[in-house]
């Protein structure tokens, strides 16, 4: 190395280079490596930045397993399927679905709209634990009955603006599928005769609140469908009054300005309309785990002044509080 380096100085500066990254530097491990604990550091030289992306497969974590919950087939009612969802939140982790399970299944981590606004096209973004996908098979879906099966005939593999289509696919793989509207985050798809449903994706509570309205009639439907398809890919949530079927206004609840901003924006260069935002003075939300009963017998008993209930999409009870001092001064009551 000595003689392809011409310079003496230069060759005692590698030196003194190389031996402070041999103190400073802790030896390789794996293991801690796979946990973040530590970072890798890799030295090469310009002519051997090919070897990078072979040291990337060989140092890279393979597919894990995810623990899942076998699918009560039973189909169930509005009521029954908000009371399905509140238990999701509660994290039935079940058994491990290793990735050499021989069955396809995945789960739904992202959905997006527009992604080419010629075509109004939308998209699942699902990561898959087990078994392998195939071009055109057919699988079930966690939130629909056990005889509804979707085809995935038209899986794509996204990197930037480029798409490239799928024939198949394996574990640790992430494939973007059509969305019917059918699918939301936190799915699970899958085949076989036994079906899966992973634990959700827990969402962060909102401490933005604001009504959003439509200031040009004409445009409902295209303001309508913006915004179902922006909540369906959880850019925000949104509430609306207790017993309001839709037609009330509708709050959207964020956990910061920005997401507003986001949803006004691709409402107007996607769909074309213009929005208004109403602000509320509200910063948190909890939701009620004893039901709509708790939170009648909470306002009966006057604990529930200058606190707004609401309910979610799946028409749980929800309270805003101005200020964390009353969530808390209402937390305390035992009896609620």
């Amino acid at each position: 190395l000595k003689e392809l380096i011409a310079e003496d100085e230069l060759f005692e500066k590698l030196q003194e280079d190389s031996m402070i990254l041999e103190e400073l530097m802790p030896e390789l491990d794996m293991e801690s490596d796979c946990r973040r604990a530590i970072s890798s550091l890799l030295r090469i030289g310009n002519d051997q930045l090919w070897c990078v992306l072979d040291k990337f497969c060989e140092m890279g974590v393979k597919p894990v397993g995810r623990k899942a919950v076998k699918k009560d087939d039973k189909p169930k009612g509005k009521k029954a399927a908000a009371a399905a969802a509140e238990e999701e939140e509660e994290v039935d982790e079940g058994e491990l679905v290793p990735p050499e399970f021989g069955e396809f299944s995945g789960f739904i981590f992202k959905t997006q709209a527009n992604l080419d606004p010629k075509h109004r096209d939308r998209l699942a973004y699902v990561r898959i634990v087990s078994g392998k996908y195939e071009k055109g098979m057919k699988v079930g879906h966690s939130r629909s009955k056990p005889s509804k099966k979707y085809s995935l005939a038209q899986a794509q593999a996204l990197f930037g603006n480029d798409r490239d289509a799928v024939t198949e696919a394996f574990p640790g793989d992430v494939i973007g599928i059509n969305n019917p509207g059918n699918f939301a985050i936190g799915d699970t798809l899958y085949s076989g005769k036994e079906g899966l449903a992973y634990p959700g994706i827990p969402s962060f509570s909102p401490e933005k609140f604001a009504y959003i309205r439509n200031p040009n009639p004409s445009t409902y439907k295209a303001f309508q469908k913006g915004l179902d398809q922006l909540l369906d890919e959880g850019a925000v949530q949104c509430l609306r009054q207790r017993n309001d079927e839709g037609g009330g206004p509708l709050m959207l609840a964020a956990v910061g300005q920005l997401q507003f901003e986001v949803v006004q924006a691709r409402l107007e260069n996607e769909y074309g309309v213009e929005s208004q935002l109403e602000p509320l003075t509200y910063t948190l939300a909890r939701w009620v785990d004893g039901g709509w009963d708790a939170v009648d017998k909470a306002d009966a008993d006057g604990k529930l002044f200058g606190i707004m209930i609401v309910q979610d999409r799946w028409k749980r009870p929800v309270l805003l509080f101005r200020n964390d001092w009353k969530a808390a001064s209402l937390a305390q009551e035992e009896k609620y």
